[in-house]
């Protein structure tokens, strides 16, 4: 009957746990701590370098490195998940990783976003919208992150021989909203109110995607555009 009475092993198996529960609960505040980890609340980032004189770049958002291979000049990644709320983020150079530009960012719960490396070693970040097109169109939008063409620019939509405005007057490194064009259109840019095109920009857009297309360069003579994809 006395081993009916033996006390010893719920003392033991209560330490246990609690040893256990303790375990648990530092790896939920370490979880919280990393924003990277926090799946809660989380956001969508693209990293896409877009200046044209850099090195392969690496992107880190809170010391973490997020890219697999290093992001040359015209190439994004994929989204990555991360934590919304404050975060650090930075470029380097992937040889040596020197950091070519770090600050603080807001990533918004369920948020889509693009982080671009700039020609003078800043980074700009935008909001994605993921708005379906309509039936048999695309969605693009511009920005013009040349550091050769700092005065306004305007983009022309192009359908076969006919050339339309749809973006006047954007700023640089501002974000035209949003465009509502056909799978055929191929587009150019110019100064603000000249006829005289910068850059042709022959792209070729797919049924039901949504596009960013960025204008860079250092000087006017080595203008380029990159076709960004988001969805």
């Amino acid at each position: 009957m006395k081993t009916l009475f033996n006390f010893k092993s719920p003392r033991t198996l209560s330490l246990s746990i609690l040893s256990g529960m303790f375990a648990v609960a530092i790896s939920l505040v370490s979880c919280h701590k990393d924003g990277l980890n926090d799946n809660s609340a989380p956001a969508s980032v693209m990293a896409v370098n877009s200046a044209q004189a850099s090195a392969p770049q690496d992107f880190y958002v809170d010391n973490n490195k997020l890219n697999a291979s290093a992001i040359a000049y015209t190439q994004s990644t994929g989204y990555f998940t991360v934590g919304s709320g404050s975060h650090q983020v930075q470029f380097k150079t992937s040889a040596n990783a020197t950091v070519n530009t770090s600050f603080s960012t807001t990533f918004a719960m369920g948020g889509f976003y693009s982080v671009y490396y700039t020609d003078d070693n800043t980074a700009s970040t935008y909001q994605n919208d993921r708005t379906s097109p309509g039936s048999g169109n695309c969605r693009v939008r511009f920005v013009n992150l040349s550091s050769a063409i700092k005065s306004n620019v305007d983009f022309a939509g192009v359908v076969g021989t006919k050339s339309t405005t749809i973006v006047s007057g954007l700023a640089y490194k501002a974000a035209s909203a949003y465009n509502e064009v056909a799978s055929n259109s191929t587009f150019s840019v110019s100064s603000s109110g000249s006829n005289s095109v910068l850059l042709n920009i022959p792209v070729t857009l797919q049924v039901g995607h949504i596009y960013t297309i960025v204008i860079s360069g250092t000087t006017t003579a080595t203008l380029n555009y990159t076709l960004v994809a988001e969805n």
